[in-house]
């Protein structure tokens, strides 16, 4: 647990860091079947953001999210380190990168998008609505699993679930809202990044990881087989890019 209440795990003892950020209503730990498979020459960070896992709650926002990890990676004495971050975390990557550039030596952004159209906006903000009436978690989950799952049965489904309903509505809600301000935070030409997309994404179909990597011109743009979760779902394949464009991109590394 840092000073600011952000709890957080460590997984290898490599000496390229790497940062793990995960997707909204989950925690760090989804992160730490990928963590093994990038193996013992990463050192990784799967830190639980703010009212998620065991880290305390606080105002939500994206750029508070960002300045949290940047905060963690001080806290721990990581000068600079590769970013990943899947849906929810990848938006706070981007912030990352936006907010404090130095920081980063790469970006990866996995099931996620650069901004919200007018209707992507006010089906978040009616989620949010409907997270904050009584059941409201309960009455998003069947609609939230079919979205990071698709129709296919798959064993992680009933975990996230789980732990989907058992969160706060109201940090939930704040999150949803959070989520839209993404367009307000841009990727600089100095951070080398990678879009990841999932072949069976339904939530952030194919056009949406091709227009955030058109709106990032220095960005590489790869599939991974599995939905929205495919970090989580197939971790071997997300993993196995990861490596090849971690290798293309060494530690410390800056564009200019």
């Amino acid at each position: 647990m840092t000073d600011a209440g952000l709890s957080y795990r460590v997984t290898g003892h490599g000496s390229r860091p790497v940062v793990l950020v995960h997707s909204l209503a989950l925690d760090g730990s989804w992160f730490e079947p990928l963590a093994a498979e990038l193996g013992e020459s990463f050192r990784c960070v799967l830190p639980d953001l703010r009212g998620h896992g065991d880290s305390d709650g606080g105002a939500i926002s994206l750029a508070a999210l960002a300045d949290d990890l940047a905060f963690l990676a001080r806290q721990l004495r990581i000068d600079r380190f590769a970013a990943v971050g899947i849906s929810l975390g990848g938006m706070v990557v981007q912030a990352l990168a936006h907010r404090h550039p130095d920081l980063l030596d790469a970006a990866v952004l996995i099931a996620t998008t650069g901004g919200y159209d007018d209707a992507a906006r006010t089906g978040a903000h009616s989620r949010a609505e409907a997270a904050r009436a009584p059941g409201g978690l309960a009455a998003l989950a069947d609609a939230t699993m079919t979205r990071w799952f698709g129709d296919r049965p798959d064993p992680l489904r009933d975990r996230a679930r789980e732990q989907f309903l058992s969160g706060d509505p109201a940090i939930h809600a704040a999150y949803l809202e959070a989520m839209t301000a993404v367009g307000d935070f841009s990727v600089p030409p100095s951070v080398p990044t990678l879009v990841i997309g999932g072949e069976d994404d339904v939530s952030t179909p194919r056009p949406v990881l091709e227009n955030l990597h058109a709106s990032i011109p220095h960005s590489q743009l790869r599939f991974a087989p599995g939905g929205h979760l495919a970090a989580f779902t197939h971790p071997g394949p997300v993993a196995a890019l990861l490596t090849e464009f971690l290798a293309e991109t060494p530690k410390g590394a800056r564009v200019v």
